[in-house]
């Protein structure tokens, strides 16, 4: 029963981390794909395009649960997770090449400039829960008068 109570209370933010690290092996892999055909901005950058459409996508329906797909609600989810991510996005842009440049170049699995991007991957994810948990998926709390 009490394991069942601690599942229940971190289920959140493990469902996060299982669909987190498998969206960073997502965007792995298809830099590690795209960096064979283009230089490094842009496979870092379509890698992380198309991560954060699928992210959004998992983290709507079984992360954060939520259910509807009225137009609306879709839509300012959808801008407020883009904007999030458009930022973190940019950070990742822009810090995976400076941490390649300062020394951190590294190779993994024999992929050129992994290391940093991993290292960037972990930061960011932090950022990115606490931003999609208080802003995007955050749970709305109606207050109703009493009569």
């Amino acid at each position: 029963m009490r394991e069942n109570r601690w599942i229940e209370k971190h289920r959140e933010l493990m469902l996060y981390i299982a669909v987190g690290v498998s969206m960073a092996f997502f965007n792995w892999i298809a830099y590690s794909d795209l960096i064979e055909v283009m230089p490094m901005f842009f496979a870092n950058a379509f890698s992380w395009g198309l991560t954060t459409l699928v992210t959004f996508l998992m983290n709507k329906m079984f992360v954060f649960e939520s259910r509807s797909f009225d137009k609306g609600i879709v839509a300012k989810e959808f801008i407020s997770f883009v904007t999030a991510r458009g930022v973190t996005g940019m950070l990742e842009i822009v810090m995976q090449p400076q941490l390649y440049a300062l020394g951190m170049d590294g190779s993994l699995l024999g992929v050129e400039g992994l290391e940093a991007k991993v290292t960037v991957c972990v930061i960011l994810s932090i950022v990115n829960y606490i931003s999609t948990k208080r802003w995007v998926f955050r749970t709305r709390v109606k207050h109703v008068e009493s009569v």
